[in-house]
């Protein structure tokens, strides 16, 4: 078969190296690509729907004349600007699709049964006293002030606050790649977490390659959103305290209240006698299952420690989890860590709609990211059942 070259409009193939990392393509494609813009070389077909699979864009794309122009409205509600915030990567994208479809299939399915609307969300809309707000969240979700008292650790903390959720209809969603793809790992520097507000599936989308503590916070932040009724896509990795947008400040004083209530912190704080500032904020985030960098921030906000403090938690605690995820296995049950990505609602909704044929079984797995056996072994785990 003859080779066929075909014309790419220059402005397609910067635009497409502007949506993927270089490493990914290679340097072969990379220098090929080099060619393509000088005009030295002109691509064949064959190695136009190479850059597509390597870089993850429609294939289509590259034979359009300009740029598309994808309107992806949670983009508008980054917490902080940055070049990756502006210019987000198709891992980002791909997932933002991914969790709105899985919302719009929730959303259909309870108006078909004529579940009601979440009241929770847009609950608090306007609202801006930080007490009022921790006193709805905390009642509605019917957490104890001392709630992080019977957990284990901050994943167990995190399970058990994901469960409130779920009993309030909020879904929540957890994964480090895109889909079930491993070559496409997420990265945390673009962002932690999102919210996505909707009357009947609101949904929490959380960044598995967070650490422990920090999808816990996560968690709060996007919670208190939902609450406020304002979708967020949360990308503040260092917990920046120069934060302008109120909305913001506010889902960050509220998720530091929700974990570590300032009675209890102050408490604990003087209770502690140890000399060793670092010690003490290590030992107060054990005793609320949060991360070094929650307490720090609660500390400084009390007034108990410098900002240079602070600054040296935050930092140490990000070389930390750097040099953890090197030693990170990636080993352990299949089936385990794919019900952990999932939200048991949703998976028990997607049975219910099988056994009674309004879904089919491709689509389930579809949404899911499994297969016939996975989705069979995952449902059964988080109770569902199929017939």
């Amino acid at each position: 078969m003859p080779t066929v070259n075909v014309n790419i409009q220059p402005a397609i193939l910067n635009w497409a190296l502007g949506q993927t990392n270089e490493e990914k393509l290679g340097e072969k494609l990379v220098e090929n690509i080099k060619h393509w813009l000088d005009g030295s070389k002109c691509p064949t077909f064959n190695q136009i729907e190479e850059f597509s699979k390597k870089a993850h864009i429609p294939i289509g794309y590259f034979f359009l004349q300009t740029p598309p122009k994808e309107q992806v409205e949670l983009l508008e509600y980054r917490t902080v600007d940055s070049i990756e915030s502006t210019n987000p990567s198709r891992d980002l994208l791909d997932t933002i699709h991914e969790m709105e479809t899985v919302q719009e299939w929730m959303a259909d399915y309870k108006k078909e049964l004529y579940y009601d609307k979440v009241e929770f969300v847009g609950s608090l809309n306007g609202i801006t006293d930080i007490k009022v707000i921790v006193n709805k969240i905390r009642m509605d979700l019917g957490l104890d002030l001392e709630w992080y008292k019977e957990c284990d650790g901050s994943s167990k903390a995190f399970t058990k606050v994901r469960g409130l959720l779920e009993k309030c209809g909020i879904l929540v969603m957890v994964n480090g790649i895109v889909g079930k793809n491993t070559h496409r790992a997420l990265n945390l520097n673009e962002f932690r977490a999102f919210a996505i507000v909707n009357e009947w599936a609101p949904l929490i989308f959380i960044n598995g390659a967070d650490s422990s503590g920090g999808r816990l916070f996560s968690l709060f932040h996007e919670l208190t959103h939902l609450w406020l009724g304002k979708s967020d896509l949360y990308n503040d990795r260092k917990y920046s305290l120069n934060i302008t947008n109120s909305i913001e400040v506010i889902c960050n004083a509220a998720a530091g209240e929700l974990m570590v209530p300032t009675e209890k912190f102050v408490e604990n704080w003087k209770f502690n006698m140890n000399d060793d500032i670092y010690e003490k904020i290590g030992e107060l985030s054990k005793l609320f299952r949060c991360s070094e960098s929650v307490i720090a921030r609660r500390a400084l906000d009390n007034r108990m420690i410098k900002k240079s403090v602070y600054d040296k938690v935050i930092t140490c605690g990000i070389e930390h989890y750097l040099e953890s995820r090197k030693e990170r296995s990636s080993g352990g049950d299949y089936y385990r860590v794919v019900r952990s990505k999932l939200d048991g609602a949703f998976v028990r909704a997607l049975c219910e709609s099988v056994n009674s044929g309004r879904t089919s079984y491709t689509e389930a797995y579809r949404l899911t990211n499994t297969t016939s056996k996975t989705f069979s072994e995952v449902a059964n785990g988080l109770g569902g059942v199929l017939w």
